[in-house]
């Protein structure tokens, strides 16, 4: 559930090769992306962290 509301405030998908432990760390800002995470989130990689506040 916590990945679908990630993904609802983005208005995208994560990369299906993430865990929805990636989803929430990597969306939120509480772990940076490593190069490869980067490269597979794509555009979305620039608009992040989300702020969900």
């Amino acid at each position: 559930r916590s990945r679908e509301m990630v993904e609802r405030i983005a208005g995208t998908t994560f990369p299906s090769s993430f865990t929805d432990e990636d989803v929430l760390l990597v969306g939120t800002g509480r772990r940076a992306p490593t190069d490869a995470e980067r490269r597979e989130l794509g555009e979305l990689a620039a608009v992040l962290p989300l702020v969900l506040g």
